[in-house]
């Protein structure tokens, strides 16, 4: 009678905390979106189900991982290349090829409204991501390979029989301390369980997350019933009025073990608070050193090691211009005219990712900044779009510890192209998302704009912009 009571108050201490908290569940599901560790991406055609297989834009996907994505008119092929791989589909076929090796697709891709739809099932298989598919929302969730360590959500089409976890819908022991429910507000994640249990918990990075497991636990019936899931599957839970926070994840990772991963828009600290009746509160904080606090560089031999990448190189044109210019063209004339000057300065040591018209991958971009250890890192691009009407520069970092050097960045990057501010902008981008240091891209202007292309293939023109990247880089390491 004594633990039926202390269940009881529990229960109700938990329910009273969700109506204070969380006053909003139940209102309606948002719109159908796309999620990119945990980023919005926005898509040119919404997603949709297609004889109950859920349907994406691939070229968003492919763009936003640094694929390049061509389209053959002749054929109706769509040809995604990068990162080793080279991908085709046809048009209304049920095959398509990885490398020259044939693989089924559960739908054939189609083309609507200008963008071709293929299944999310085989965004995964061919482009190496975890995949999960929110139905209640309409949402699906994107994310790219890591350590291995995040929860395996259960593939789209499978019914969450949890195939290959050892978990399936196994009656739940009944040793197992239960999760009854859980709830995220004010920056802090609240499990209700049947009684207290040790936490286990762990931070990882790239991308930025808390890893909790909860040990000799599983989940109550009720709570796989109000969350539509088997004891199997995964769950996703989308955090809005929170920046620190994007969403919450939790499935049943082992077979005796819950795991809830929060995943954070940088690194966080967590502080854990149990009341003694299976309530534990997990609060999240920014780390000091986060939030786009300048980070002092090392300098190994008396010299800043800064790494200047040219984006894209020889078969990889990148953007074109109205005019038929290159983008990988004007990256690299821009690129070698910051070097030139930074090499006349001996307190830096300048690396070129590429000094010629050659081909690397992002992977490989990254690898040599990492390598390096070095103290900086610039990506130099031009920017398009379909609206010849856009123009402008914009400058964009995804880490935290980038934020400080992209916003001293911008303010000399505009003193140098006299372009438009489009402002300093956080992206999900490959070389600044991976390299370890502070790191940046930018995007000068804009060669699908008449007016900012004739500029930026312009001699004074970069030689202004190089100079204004060399004072920016100066001014964020406290150099005169």
């Amino acid at each position: 009678m004594q633990q039926k009571t202390k269940r009881w108050l529990t229960g109700l201490m938990f329910m009273f905390l969700l109506a204070i908290v969380f006053p909003q569940v139940g209102q309606a599901a948002p719109q159908p979106s796309l999620y990119l560790d945990g980023s919005s991406i926005k898509t040119p055609e919404p997603i949709t189900l297609k004889n109950n297989f859920v349907m994406v834009p691939i070229r968003v996907v492919s763009e936003t991982l640094g694929y390049k994505v061509d389209w053959e008119k002749n054929t109706r092929m769509v040809v995604i290349y990068g990162d080793n791989k080279r991908i085709e589909l046809k048009i209304d076929s049920k095959t398509a090829t990885i490398n020259s090796k044939e693989v089924k697709l559960d739908q054939p891709a189609y083309i609507s409204g200008g963008s071709t739809l293929v299944p999310l099932r085989f965004v995964g298989e061919s482009m190496g991501l975890t995949v999960d598919w929110d139905n209640s929302s309409k949402s699906v969730y994107l994310f790219t390979p890591d350590d291995g360590s995040t929860v395996e959500p259960t593939p789209p089409g499978t019914g969450g029989t949890g195939e290959g976890n050892g978990t399936g819908s196994e009656t739940p022991n009944a040793s197992l301390t239960k999760v009854q429910d859980f709830v995220f507000g004010e920056n802090t994640l609240h499990i209700s369980l049947e009684k207290d249990v040790e936490p286990k918990i762990l931070m990882m990075t790239a991308p930025d997350r808390v890893i909790i497991d909860l040990p000799k636990t599983t989940f109550s019936q009720e709570f796989l019933e109000k969350y539509g899931m088997t004891n199997g599957g995964q769950g996703t839970q989308l955090i809005t009025g929170y920046p620190d926070v994007q969403q919450v994840r939790f499935a049943q990772f082992e077979k005796e073990t819950v795991r809830f991963v929060i995943d954070a828009s940088y690194a966080l600290d967590v502080k854990t608070t149990k009341n003694g009746s299976g309530l534990l509160s997990f609060e999240v904080s920014t780390k000091s050193s986060g939030g786009g606090t300048t980070i002092p560089p090392t300098k190994p031999d008396g010299k800043y090691t800064v790494v200047l990448d040219a984006g894209h190189g020889a078969h990889d044109s990148g953007a074109v211009s109205i005019k038929k210019r290159t983008e990988k063209d004007f990256n690299l004339q821009q690129t070698l005219k910051i070097a030139e000057l930074m090499r006349k300065d001996d307190r830096f040591h300048v690396v070129l990712t590429r000094e010629d018209d050659t081909f690397l991958e992002l992977s490989d971009r990254v690898k040599i900044a990492n390598d390096l250890n070095a103290d900086l890192f610039v990506s130099i691009h031009g920017n398009s779009a379909d609206s010849a009407a856009a123009n402008g520069t914009e400058t964009y970092w995804y880490r935290p510890e980038s934020k400080a050097f992209a916003d001293v960045m911008h303010k000399y990057l505009l003193q140098g192209t006299q372009l438009k501010d489009r402002g300093v902008r956080q992206g999900n981008l490959h070389v600044i998302r991976n390299t370890k240091m502070p790191g940046i891209l930018l995007e000068i202007g804009f060669l699908s704009n008449t007016s900012d292309e004739a500029k930026m293939f312009d001699e004074q023109f970069q030689q202004r912009v190089a100079e204004q990247v060399f004072n920016g880089i100066k001014a964020y390491l406290g150099l005169s």
